[in-house]
């Protein structure tokens, strides 16, 4: 008799764990992607609501002391009801009246070596402020300078209301120029003159200029990404916060001096460049080669001095 043909070996089926390990990465990697996506999306909002927000609680300051004048402690309150602390220093009766604005982060304290070579030299009139969120004015949102236009218009009427009939020059310092630029198309001919120092050309510029400063390649860019993301929701009106569109709104026959460092990453030359470009034919531009932001006084101070006492000078001279 034949014998019968064995039966085939049975196949055991794969363990069912076997059989899910593809699907099982393709979920633990979309997961730890996920994961990753919503750590820099959190990352890049606290970032920014942090670049956004008040560093410091608000504190005390008092006026000082200063050599060349008595320094008067004011409390201004802005079309949109915050106080802003000011403070004032007469100059002789036929001097100019100048409004010094301080850069990010500081204070009025930041302009007082300024406001010494004016009114020394010329007799102007000294008035400081201490810009929204900052120091001891109110406010807890800072857009840059943008809402703080408003802080500059205060100051401006203060100043033509306790000095009629002096000419008013706004001099402002790299968030304190955004400021002034935001301001001008308000304020139109109340303003004899503005010097724009360590100006920024537009937020998004600005914030490109500092996330390169501070990470090295690829990761500015990430770090750039999320911060343009977390603007959506923090600053939607990110596309006006630009100085070189806001510059247009000064008048044609109102001076302006752009003074910028040619070693500047933060606000770079170009951006100031961009600037006056817009103002040509009523502005001057001066780039101090070796100065970094907001430092062009320390590099070069004699030629710094003499560029805003020639320009203050200029603008306030009969013709």
């Amino acid at each position: 008799m034949d014998e019968p043909e064995p039966s085939p070996t049975p196949v055991e089926p794969a363990p069912p764990h076997t059989r899910r390990r593809p699907g099982r990465r393709l979920r633990r990697g979309a997961a730890a992607a996920g994961l990753l996506v919503a750590a820099w999306m959190a990352i890049s909002f606290a970032v920014a609501y942090r670049l956004t927000s008040r560093h410091h609680a608000p504190y005390p300051e008092p006026p000082p002391r200063v050599s060349w004048g008595t320094m008067e402690g004011l409390r201004l309150v802005s079309v949109d009801g915050l106080g802003i602390g000011a403070w004032f220093a007469e100059g002789r009766a036929e001097a100019p009246s100048v409004l010094f604005l301080h850069g990010n982060g500081g204070d009025r304290h930041h302009c007082l070596e300024r406001a010494e070579i004016l009114a020394s030299e010329l007799g102007c009139a000294a008035m400081f402020i201490t810009l929204r969120a900052h120091g001891d004015s109110d406010g807890d949102f800072n857009d840059i300078g943008y809402s703080a236009r408003r802080d500059v218009a205060a100051a401006v009427d203060f100043l033509r209301g306790r000095r009629p009939n002096r000419p008013v020059i706004v001099f402002g310092v790299s968030l304190g120029s955004a400021a002034a630029a935001f301001a001008a198309e308000e304020l139109g001919g109340k303003v004899a003159g503005y010097v724009l120092e360590s100006p920024y050309g537009d937020l998004k510029t600005a914030v490109w200029n500092r996330t390169k400063a501070a990470l090295p390649t690829p990761l500015d860019r990430v770090a750039y990404l999320g911060l343009r993301l977390s603007a959506l929701v923090l600053l939607p009106q990110l596309d006006v916060i630009s100085p070189v569109r806001a510059i247009g709104g000064v008048p044609e026959d109102v001076p302006v001096l752009i003074l910028a460092g040619g070693s500047d990453d933060l606000a770079t030359a170009a951006e100031a460049r961009a600037i006056f470009d817009r103002v040509r034919t009523h502005g001057t531009l001066e780039v101090f080669p070796k100065a970094r932001h907001n430092d062009l006084a320390s590099v070069e101070p004699d030629r710094y001095r003499r560029i805003i006492l020639d320009f203050i000078a200029g603008v306030t001279a009969p013709r």
